[in-house]
């Protein structure tokens, strides 16, 4: 299910904290050379991705009109 205009305008991006992003690559098998700041830019471009791209189906159905 899609999330209406009104939640996604409402999405929150997460403040993530140090510890947060230790936790979360504590549970990666392997090792990953990423600063907690560099995970933080990349987290937040997805993000932002993400956003635009739950966006752009809310206004595709939108669109589209109701489907029977």
């Amino acid at each position: 299910m899609t999330p209406n205009k009104s939640e996604i305008e409402q999405a929150l991006e997460l403040e993530l904290s140090d510890e947060d992003i230790l936790d979360a690559l504590s549970h990666i098998s392997g090792y990953i050379d990423i600063s907690t700041e560099d995970f933080r830019t990349v987290y937040h471009l997805a993000w932002r991705h993400a956003l635009a791209r739950l966006q752009a189906l809310q206004d595709d159905e939108a669109a589209s009109g109701p489907t029977a």
